[in-house]
Formats: C-alpha cells, structure tokens, sequence
C-alpha cells in the first residue's frame, strides 16, 4: 500500500512540473512576442519621424502630405498642407532648421506613439525654439501615419490660424554739420499718382499724354497702374516718385485732372547740390551690389549710397531693420508673438563742416567750374568742401529721369566730377611750398638781393627758343618781393641752383607720392617724371608749380597749415565722431607730418606772405576785412609754350594771419580764367567769402 502512495506521489510532481513547464512558455512567448511587436511598432514610427524632419528640414514640403494619417487626410488636402509650410516657413526667412528628440513613448491605449521634440531655426525675428509633441498611429493599411495638425508648424497655431511677419523699418543715420544743421536725413519725397475717379472722361488721353511726357514714362505704363486688380475709382494710384524740392515739375503735373501728388518716405538732402559730391546719395540695390552683400542682411528692397558720404559711410548709416512674427485669429487679430527683433537705427555721422560757409563759397563760385576748401588752421577741422558745377542729390533718390541723366552725364562741365577730390596744376600757389624747401636746405638766402631778370630768362642758349616768363619786374629781387609780385624766373632759378635731388627731397617731406589719410579718397600729389628726366626747363618750370606737378587742394591746405604750427602739417579730418564709426577719434591739431619746415623758415614764409596781400598780387583781398596772408596762382594748361589754345586755372589760398583762436584757411580754384583776369579773377571771390563768414562787412 505504502510502495503505490510513493507512486502516485511522483506522477503528480511530474504532472504539475509539466504545467508549469508550459504555463511558462506561453508567458515566455506571450511576453517575447509582445515586446518583438513593440519594438517593429517604434522603430516604423521612428522611422515615420526621421523622414517628417528630414522633409522639413530639406524642405521637401510636397512630401509630408505622404506621412498625413488618412483620418487627417479627409479634411485637408496636400495643396493646402503645401502651402502652410511653404508660405510660413519661407516667409519668416527659416533656415538652419534643427530637430532635438527629448523622448518616445506608446500611448496607454496602445494606439499610436507620441513623439516629444525641439525645433528650432533661425528666422528674420531671430531664432525660434519651441516643443513639439506629434502622434503617429496605425491607418487602415496598418501603416503608421502623422496625426497631423498646424501645430507641428509651431506649437501656438492652430488650423483656422495665419502667421504673418512685419518688418520694423530702421532709420538711416543722418549726418549733420558742426552747428547741427541737418545735411542728410530721412525725410519727405513726392510720389506723384492718378485718383482714376477723378480723370476728365473727355481730356483723359491727351491728359495721360501730357503726364507720361512730364514724368518720363510710357503711357502704356500709366494705363498698366491704372489697370491693377486692386485700384478703385478713389483709391491714389502712384506712377512715379519725383525730387520734393522739384517745385516746377510738381506745379506742371498738379495742373493735370486726376493728379495728386502725395507725401512719401524718401531720403533729403536740404541743402542740395550745394554739398551734393560731400554727401552723395543712396538709391535701391543694384542686383550687382546685392550679388555682393546679401550676406551683410541687404535684400532687393534696400537702399543703400551710392555716392560720397553715404556710400563711405554706408555700412554705419544704414539701420539694421527690425521683424516680428505673429500668429493671428481668422478674424485677423494677434494671438500670440512667436519672434520679435527690435529694428537698429543707424548712426549718426558728424562733421566739422559748417554749412553755412559752405553755401557762402558755392554761391561765389556759382556759374564757375572750380572748388573751394576751408580749413582750421589750429585744429585741421574741415569747414567746408565745395565742387562746382553740381547736381541736385534729391533727384536721384527720388529716380532720375532719362532726360536728367543724359543732360547731366553729357555736360561738358562734368557737374558730376569732384573736384576737390582730385589734382590739379598749383601754379604759383606752390611757390611758398618751394620757397621753404630752398630756405630748409639752405639753397636760398631770405635776405639776398639781386637786380631783376626783366620779364623773361633761359638758363643759357641750350635751351633755344624756350624762357621763363614772368608778368611784371619790381625793381630788386628778394624772396620776399618774389613772393607778393610772384616771380617765376626767381623760383626757376631758385629750383636749378638747389638742384633735382634736394627739391624731389623736399616734395617728399611734405607728402608728394603718399596717399594722404582722410575720411575722403583724395588724389594723390605727383610731380610726373621729375625725378627720371634730365630736362632743366621741367625742373625750373617744377618751381613755380607748372611742369607736371600736381596737387590734391586738401593736400595744399596741410601744406600751407605748416607756416602757422612752426613747420608741422596738420591732419586735416572731416568727421567728429569718427570713434563711434570704427575709427580712431580725431585729435584736433594733430600733425600728419612733423618738422617739414623748421619753425623759422615756417615765420620767414608766414611773414613774406602777408606782403602778397599788403603790396603784391593779392591786394584785392585787403577788402575782407580781417588780416590775411596767402599766395595768388594762374596755373596755365597748353601743351606747349607757344600754345595759343590753353587754358587756366585762377588760385588763391589765403588765411587768418593774426587769429590765434580759430584761424581759417579758404582755398580757390576756378578753371578757365586765361581771359578773365586769371587769379585775379578770383581773389576777390576770397575775399567775400572771409567778409561774409566773419561779418566784417557793411
């Protein structure tokens, strides 16, 4: 009995091994096929989000409508999904476009997985981060679909939504004279336009006539304005922005029915053409320029200089503009900000002009073609740089006419053209640069005296039928009396007996060959093929400042800034803030070149060159009734000495000899003179300018 009970014992443990044995592989499989599942499942849903970013990211928008569950699907189409990511996207300037996963997980219910993610990309408001969460479950097909929605566009937007991006207009830095006036600034321009309910029926085309002709533009063009899908019988129809200060033209186009002339944003130039080659212009971006800059922020709708100031100085005036990204209700008002970047303005720039001295030489210059430049002769601040003929800057902003431009870039007299920006022939306006020279050297004795050339000289017979002339004799000949009745054959001789090396020295010392620094790109000083000839007559003629020399006017006023700051050239500088532009601050009496004169020969010249003024060739001066020192020159332009077809440019540098304050220096120069006097012409011109500026007149 006992043996059976063992037996049966042994088959129940075996018999309950064996259940537990399979109970146990059921689970192990159950659970092995449960997790093999879970894993296909996440892998074809990862697999689902890579391919959603990579769209995104390689902006292949047309494709994610393919990832779009079907339940999704039924209530958007693939256009409409298309042109939510394309519109938005590409509208609010998205680049760089990261994706960050933070986590995954199967929801509850086992239905589909939830993706948590980070976004982010840069944007014209700046760079925008958010978190995402995105659903993917199985459709119909058992397939894994997006549970797609706008808020995987961003998180705030929801389908009725719309995202709209404004751009915050930056100002463009004005510039402004020494006394504060404004000489460029964001002002006011003219758009000129048509109220189509306002156009007289039975004068239109004879009307539509008259105004393409006046505002250069075809009438097929007016008509096209007036065609456009959104105009109305009263809207304003604007044909062609014109100069505001173009008071003719706006008169004439106002006489027309249907005409309106509206205010616009524009940049002004108020004192026009008067500092028009200082300031320059700006104008739209060429598609050259933006070839170049885009990667600066400029884009086909910017302005930029193109001229003067405004092109130097481009890169500080401009602002930088401003963005905001909104997410707007259907009924159009803002839900949520997604980005925001304040808008730059641009920098200011100030200069040392005074603008009032400024329009005081232009108006003495008017109708001539020259250039006038005024300096501090304590500080080397730059009180004015005039170049004439001119143009209106106004014009070109506002988009120069056809006619315009081809009268202006056609002028003979290069309105154009800087002047004061280039070269020129000094003549006898350098005689005092080579005087110091010779005395520094000592190749000229101030107090030597020697009886007079007559009127015309040659070294000896080699040089044949060639002689240096001068216009009168004065009796003994000194320095001095060289100086005021400026004496050609004196220097000639003064020049050959210092001899080719000490005088290209002494060019040297003062600058000739080097660029001079300056806010403005001036021409360099030369003296041509001085130094290689062996030619006596160039080198005679070099003294008194024909030959081939050439002088930049601002280079000519350091020079003569020695004979007042015993011997040092100042550093002349336009700009006041310069430090706040990138520069180094100015230094008001800093020297650009030191000792290139010895303080005594800088008194001798100082001194001798009051004479000019007292009793020489400058007297005409003595009317602007401060006490002046200067130099006359007629700097003739022939060919050869027997041209009788030259010309000849009338010089006059004169300044404050007494003023200990704020000396200034004027500098002048007019073209074509030969038949108006020469210098002479133009002393007096000096001297209205110092009468007017320094109100010592009636």
């Amino acid at each position: 009995m006992a043996k059976r009970r063992k037996s049966g014992n042994h088959l129940g443990v075996v018999i309950g091994i064996t259940v537990f044995l399979v109970i146990a592989f059921v689970a192990i499989a159950a659970f092995a096929w449960f997790y093999l599942f879970r894993e296909d499942a996440q892998a074809a849903t990862q697999a689902v989000y890579d391919e959603y970013t990579q769209d995104v990211v390689n902006g292949n928008y047309e494709s994610i409508y393919n990832l779009i569950h079907e339940d999704v699907q039924a209530n958007v189409d693939k256009d409409t999904v298309t042109a939510r990511y394309t519109n938005i996207l590409t509208g609010i300037s998205a680049q760089n476009i990261t994706f960050t996963l933070l986590e995954s997980s199967e929801d509850e219910d086992g239905s589909g997985w939830h993706y948590r993610y980070r976004m982010t990309m840069d944007t014209s408001a700046g760079t925008l981060d958010n978190t995402y969460s995105m659903q993917i479950c199985r459709d119909s097909q058992d397939q894994y679909k997006i549970m797609w929605s706008s808020n995987l566009i961003f998180p705030q937007l929801d389908d009725t939504d719309t995202v709209r991006v404004n751009t915050l207009d930056a100002k463009r830095g004005s510039i402004y004279d020494v006394n504060g006036n404004v000489l460029a600034e964001d002002g006011n321009g003219a758009s000129v336009g048509l109220v189509p309910g306002k156009i007289s029926a039975s004068t239109r085309d004879a009307d539509l006539e008259k105004l393409a002709s006046l505002l250069e533009v075809s009438v097929d063009y007016i008509n096209e304005q007036l065609s456009a899908s959104w105009v109305t019988d009263d809207v304003f129809v604007p044909i062609r922005s014109v100069a505001v200060d173009d008071e003719d033209l706006i008169d004439q186009v106002l006489e027309i029915s249907g005409v309106m002339v509206n205010t616009t944003s524009a940049r002004e130039y108020p004192y026009g053409e008067t500092l028009a080659h200082l300031t320059g212009y700006v104008q739209a971006i060429s598609a050259e320029e933006l070839e170049t800059m885009a990667d600066q922020g400029y884009t086909s709708s910017s302005i930029v200089g193109k001229s003067g100031l405004e092109q130097i100085y481009e890169s500080y005036l401009r602002g930088t503009d401003g963005c905001e990204i909104l997410v707007l209700y259907s009924d159009g008002t803002v839900k949520e900000t997604l980005g925001y970047q304040a808008a730059m303005d641009g920098q200011d720039v100030h200069l040392t002009l005074d603008a009032d001295l400024c329009q005081i030489l232009y108006d003495q210059l008017d109708g001539d073609n020259g250039l006038a430049v005024a300096m501090n002769m304590k500080t080397g601040a730059i009180l004015s740089l005039v170049s004439t003929p001119s143009y209106n800057p106004n014009e070109f902003v506002a988009g120069i006419t056809n006619s315009s431009w081809e009268a202006l870039s056609s002028d003979t007299n290069l309105p154009l053209y800087n002047r004061y920006t280039s070269t020129w022939v000094p003549g006898s306006s350098f005689k005092p640069i080579t005087a110091a020279i010779g005395l520094d050297n000592g190749t000229i004795d101030p107090n030597a005296v020697s009886a007079s050339n007559g009127l015309s000289w040659q070294k000896d017979s080699s040089w044949g039928n060639l002689f240096i002339t001068t216009l009168e004799t004065y009796g003994d000949v000194t320095l001095q009396k060289a100086l005021a009745y400026s004496d050609n054959i004196y220097f000639a001789q003064q020049v050959l007996n210092m001899g080719r090396s000490a005088f290209i020295s002494g060019l040297k010392n003062v600058g000739f060959g080097e660029t001079m620094p300056f806010e403005m790109s001036l021409g360099t000083s030369t003296y041509g093929t001085l130094e290689e000839s062996s030619d006596e007559v160039m080198l005679a003629n070099s003294g008194y400042g024909q030959g081939e020399m050439l002088v930049n006017p601002i280079h000519l006023a350091s020079m003569y800034s020695a004979f007042m700051n015993d011997g040092n050239m100042l550093q002349p500088y336009l700009v006041s803030n310069s430090d706040e532009l990138g520069g180094e601050a100015p230094q008001p009496g800093s020297y650009w070149k030191t000792g290139v004169f010895t303080s005594e020969t800088a008194q001798i010249i100082n001194e001798d060159l009051r004479t000019v003024i007292t009793e020489g060739t400058g007297t005409q001066a003595q009317s602007a009734g401060v006490t002046l020192a200067g130099k006359t020159g007629t700097a003739e332009i022939k060919d050869s000495q027997d041209d009788t077809n030259g010309t000849a440019l009338g010089w006059f540098v004169a300044y404050e000899v007494d003023n200990t304050d704020d000396p200034i220096l004027i500098l002048m120069m007019v073209e074509d003179v030969l038949d108006r006097d020469g210098s002479h012409y133009v002393v007096p011109k000096v001297a209205e300018a110092f009468r007017q500026y320094r109100g010592t007149g009636e």
